[in-house]
């Protein structure tokens, strides 16, 4: 865990999820190969050549806006399948409760972290999934606030989905902290907007936070 810049009084934390509230790393490796899987299979060509091309465009991007790389959802709509299609594709093709379970140390950071602060998940994911995630972890009723994918259409580390889940927790986004596993896709921009930052490598990270922030 590292801390990069805490405000001096936080009032609100802005959870990633995949990466970052579980450790899962088949899952979130699912979560990239199914989408790149469905492109293939509705353009007609080999998986390994789209999943490089996916992979050259999120490189690409990543260094056009000055960092290491893009998210798959911004890839996705350079090579031409829009925020909608991705959003739809998403919901029908991951399911969360296959690949996760109740975690009861996560449920009582969170509870500890809910007792003091506003809490909202900011994910590249659409809403729907992302309420089948906190729900299959056990906990949905920890956070206030969930911004999906379909929310703003526009993915991280685009500014908009930080800033709109500040406001449904009305906090002022200089008083919130983003905590995730990617510094590209979860920190860089909260950063620069004067938010705090936390970047973790995973829940077992998220179970230390409440001691933390203390």
């Amino acid at each position: 865990m590292k801390v990069f810049f805490l405000p001096e009084r936080p009032r609100a934390l802005l959870f990633d999820i995949d990466g970052t509230l579980y450790d899962d790393a088949a899952y979130a490796r699912f979560q990239v190969d199914v989408l790149v899987a469905e492109l293939a299979r509705v353009r007609g060509r080999p998986l390994d050549e789209v999943r490089a091309e996916v992979e050259r465009v999120r490189r690409e991007l990543g260094e056009r806006e000055g960092r290491k790389t893009t998210s798959l959802g911004n890839a996705m709509a350079a090579l031409g399948v829009d925020l909608a299609t991705s959003v739809a594709w998403r919901e029908r093709l991951i399911e969360p409760a296959a690949w996760l379970a109740p975690d009861a140390a996560l449920d009582a950071a969170l509870a500890a972290l809910a007792a003091r602060f506003r809490l909202a998940a900011v994910t590249n994911n659409p809403r729907l999934v992302a309420l089948k995630g906190l729900a299959a972890l056990g906990v949905a009723g920890r956070f206030e606030a969930v911004v999906g994918l379909d929310d703003t259409f526009r993915s991280k580390p685009a500014r908009e989905p930080f800033e709109l889940a500040a406001r449904l927790l009305a906090v002022p986004i200089t008083e919130c902290v983003s905590i995730g596993d990617r510094h590209d896709v979860d920190l860089a921009v909260p950063l620069e907007l004067g938010a705090g930052g936390i970047l973790v490598d995973g829940a077992s990270d998220v179970y230390r936070l409440p001691a933390l922030l203390s």
